[in-house]
């Protein structure tokens, strides 16, 4: 079951522990218009709005990795954003190009990234220039 979590929860303090762990960024997430996630309380994720948005910090506690934890919790954000009316579904990685590619999404070239998505601070400034950018249709 997905839940939305928010600052404050002990599902986000997991989340940010999660990540931290993980060595990915936390000082941005309360960055607008991210909204976080949890799956199971094992997977946490993050996704933006709009047409064109970011899919951000997906992460499986270490004890929960192995199990399909993480492709679950993409597939349910993907899910989630369908909802919500976004056309296509963007990520920076700089080491899980593989397994999002098992799920469909597909490398693009940098330059191909709409103004949403290149305007973002994970793609100007927190993901190094050498982070894979993919993108899925919904």
């Amino acid at each position: 079951m997905l839940l939305e979590i928010a600052h404050g929860e002990p599902a986000f303090a997991d989340f940010v522990a999660a990540l931290e762990q993980a060595g990915l960024p936390t000082d941005d997430l309360n960055a607008a218009p991210f909204r976080y996630f949890c799956r199971d309380g094992v997977a946490w994720g993050g996704i933006g709005r709009g047409d064109d948005a970011l899919l951000r910090s997906v992460v499986v506690h270490p004890n929960a990795r192995g199990g399909g934890q993480g492709a679950a919790m993409v597939e349910a954000l993907v899910t989630q954003a369908r909802t919500d009316g976004t056309r296509r579904l963007w990520l920076l990685t700089t080491d899980a190009a593989p397994f999002f590619a098992r799920l469909g999404w597909r490398p693009m070239d940098r330059a191909e990234a709409p103004a949403p998505i290149a305007s973002s601070q994970q793609f100007s400034g927190l993901c190094p220039a050498s982070a894979t950018l993919m993108m899925r249709a919904l």
